[in-house]
């Protein structure tokens, strides 16, 4: 056995120099996505090795945790029954993250009280299949053992003395190098996600929210969604005719909607360049590309009341309304920030990394809890660099010992509205300049124009606390389910 292990550990590094070398930085979070895109137990701990101080890795470490919560409340409410609830955060918290393969044995158990007894069994595997010694692992085996005689006999441990046969090894070694050679061919072209692809792009964040609305808007919402009730119309047979020229004009009216569609992923190529080829990259994009076509070639069949065509068009507008709420979680997500330790601890120590910064004494005081504002993270993260950045360098040219201090604080104004405020502190006595809309003569024109963006502001205040004066970033908190879910 030991044998085996080697030979495998050393196949997977000629793959590795094939490819190139190990994943680090970028490419270490393109190597973990791709575990999570093909479902691979093994995406978990990519994700959790990835570097939290770089960006990729901070929002990776904030998106498994959130995704936990949703994860064990969704087993949770499995096992109390309720199994439509359960489903539908199981969803959410797969789209966000991958799942701690821990936490296979509890949705195993909780689906094999449920009677989902195949579900069950496919959990059990996925389980043994990470952790075949672990503590657990014995009674996992005999509970999916129970389920059937001959479900977990692939989870048996071989008989004492049992010699591997030495040509599955090699013929594996074969296959292996095949696809890593062929992985080297298409690796520009693999499956990734758009959700994926806007976090590796923060900076599009805003031209992706804007197309992801158009899209929305303009086709999914005005011309599929819309004509669900009329197709099952026609598919439960009681099709009138006001229904049927509903149909038509909305389907089959105006722009073919075939063309329409593609359209709307031109855009995306056109503005954010050939990686947004969503229908090669995005699954879930390949599938509403399917669906498109299946409801543009139903006007025949639809016109004349068909039934069975009717039904194709219904699997196909399920499909479209999957994605269309997929893209209103990702809008959301893109114009949502989240503020808690790491985030303001990654943004400092990047700061503090550029010349000339680091003997500046720093604190940061997170709020005591994660806070969500409504701004593009590349945005937020633009004007709060840009103010520690200035912040640091006036403290450094004042009185010894040169501070600053970042802090979080959530207040109510009168108007109802919840604001949170970030402090920027510095020891300078020197006054700021009253900011000026244009940022005329300090560089900020930016850091305004970002500010305008998501309705902030910016202001200065006395310092205090051993402080000679305050910068102070005002942005309108968001009510956000992951902050809740986060603390």
């Amino acid at each position: 056995m030991k044998q085996v292990g080697r030979l495998a550990s050393a196949l997977v590094s000629v793959a590795v120099l094939v490819l190139g070398c190990a994943p680090d930085g970028d490419r270490a979070w393109r190597h973990a996505d791709e575990l999570w895109q093909r479902r691979d137990p093994a995406a978990f701990a990519a994700w959790k090795a990835l570097d939290p101080k770089g960006p990729s890795g901070a929002r990776a470490r904030q998106a498994l945790a959130l995704a936990d919560g949703e994860y064990r409340r969704g087993i949770a409410l499995l096992s109390a029954g309720d199994v439509v609830a359960a489903r539908a955060l199981l969803e959410e918290a797969a789209r966000r993250a991958p799942i701690d393969p821990a936490l296979y044995l509890p949705m195993a158990r909780a689906c094999q009280a449920r009677g989902l007894e195949e579900r069950a069994a496919a959990m059990y595997r996925k389980f043994l299949a990470q952790a075949p010694d672990g503590a657990d692992a014995a009674a996992a085996r005999r509970e999916l053992v129970a389920l059937g005689d001959d479900i977990g006999a692939s989870f048996d441990p071989p008989p004492a003395g049992a010699a591997w046969p030495w040509w599955p090894v090699g013929a594996a070694g074969v296959v292996l190098l095949a696809a890593a050679v062929t992985l080297l061919r298409l690796r520009r072209w693999r499956s990734t996600s758009l959700a994926t692809l806007a976090m590796e792009n923060p900076e599009l964040e805003p031209a992706i929210a804007f197309l992801v609305g158009c899209l929305r808007h303009e086709l999914l919402k005005h011309r599929i969604i819309a004509i669900g009730d009329a197709v099952r119309a026609v598919a439960d047979g009681r099709l009138e005719e006001a229904e049927r020229r509903f149909l038509s004009r909305r389907l089959y009216g105006g722009e073919p909607l075939a063309v329409a569609w593609a359209g709307h992923l031109g855009a995306f190529m056109r503005a954010l360049g050939p990686r947004f080829d969503l229908v090669r990259r995005d699954p879930q994009f390949k599938s509403a590309d399917r669906a498109i076509a299946t409801i543009a070639s139903a006007e025949g069949g639809l016109a004349r009341g068909d039934r069975e065509t009717a039904r194709r068009v219904l699997e196909a507008h399920a499909r479209l309304v999957e994605l269309d709420a997929a893209l209103g979680q990702l809008t959301a997500r893109l114009q949502q920030v989240v503020i808690d330790e790491p985030f303001l601890r990654s943004l400092v120590d990047d700061v503090r990394r550029e010349p000339a910064r680091a003997a500046v004494e720093m604190e940061v005081l997170p709020p005591s809890q994660p806070v969500a504002v409504e701004c593009y993270r590349f945005d937020l993260e633009l004007v709060l660099r840009n103010v520690v950045r200035n912040a640091m360098a006036a403290a450094a040219g004042g009185p010894s010992p040169p501070r600053v201090s970042v802090s979080v604080a959530l207040g109510l104004e009168p108007t109802g509205d919840e604001i949170v405020r970030v402090f920027v502190r510095d020891t300078n006595p020197s006054p700021l300049p009253p900011p000026s809309p244009l940022g005329e003569g300090r560089g900020l024109a930016l850091v305004y124009a970002a500010l305008q963006r998501c309705d902030g502001s910016l202001s200065i205040e006395p310092g205090g606390d051993g402080f000679a004066k305050c910068v102070v970033v005002r942005l309108f908190a968001a009510l956000s389910p992951a902050v809740e879910e986060a603390a």
